[in-house]
């Protein structure tokens, strides 16, 4: 390969993450705020800094609890002969639903199941209807029967090993290249994480758009930590423990007046 040809698959690596990563990627997920209008309400976010700090919290929370499902559901995919270009075995969905299994049955609040789910069946449809893949087709067809509900992070390492593996086989003998998907799928997951709410407190506080944009700038210097942590956590420790965030999800459900869902 040419360094040409090295710096063209870079480019289009680097524009599939701006496509997928987008904040505005119609998934459905700006009707959720990650309990951040329950926070708003109660008085524990009220300005720049407790956006901050919240914002921090859930990335936090997230980097020992759905990311470290999307690492493993990438490994497995890597692991599988679709990654080079072959059918994805029966094998390999097990395991993807026995992740999803567990990703759903961490989540506590009925909301955050509903945004994690609704999402990623969203996330799997709008994927497929653009890449065309096969992969992504038999992981609708298991959301779709029942098999499994979908959850966004196992929906997205789908998407994004999918349109990885039609570029090139993902497998040499050093790794590299999983170690590549894995790092650029946990930095979309982040992003979204931190994006989300961010887009959410517009709508429910008074901050600017230059606000929101410097607390995404200082939030993201700790995506490599965040990254690390998700990778070196193993998948009997993931956790979705978040006890301020559930009950204020709780006081949300119950509101008689609400601007989104969670």
């Amino acid at each position: 390969m040419t360094a040409g040809q090295e710096a063209e698959v870079d480019v289009l690596s680097l524009v599939r993450l701006m496509q997928f990563g987008d904040s505005m990627l119609p998934t459905g997920a700006f009707a959720f705020s990650s309990a951040l209008e329950a926070a708003v309400q109660t008085g524990v976010v009220h300005d720049t800094d407790t956006l901050q700090q919240y914002v921090v919290s859930a990335l936090r929370q997230s980097s020992t609890g759905d990311a470290v499902g999307l690492a493993f559901a990438v490994r497995a995919l890597c692991m599988d002969p679709v990654s080079a270009g072959g059918q994805v075995r029966e094998g390999t969905l097990t395991r993807l639903r026995n992740i999803d299994i567990a990703l759903y049955r961490r989540k506590l609040p009925e909301e955050f199941r509903e945004m994690m789910t609704r999402t990623g069946r969203k996330l799997t449809e709008l994927g497929l209807s653009i890449t065309l893949s096969p992969l992504l087709s038999r992981w609708l067809s298991q959301i779709a029967c029942g098999s499994t509900s979908g959850s966004y992070p196992v929906s997205l390492a789908v998407l994004l090993s999918a349109a990885s593996f039609a570029g090139a086989p993902i497998r040499k003998a050093d790794g590299t290249e999983e170690e590549a998907l894995l790092q650029e799928c946990l930095t979309v997951y982040f992003y979204g994480v931190a994006a989300g709410i961010l887009n959410a407190s517009l709508r429910l506080m008074r901050v600017t758009h230059l606000d929101t944009q410097a607390v995404l700038y200082r939030s993201s210097a700790m995506f490599d930590r965040l990254c690390a942590k998700a990778l070196d956590t193993p998948l009997e420790r993931m956790t979705g423990y978040a006890p301020m965030t559930e009950i204020l999800s709780a006081m949300h459900a119950r509101a008689r007046v609400r601007l989104f869902m969670s």
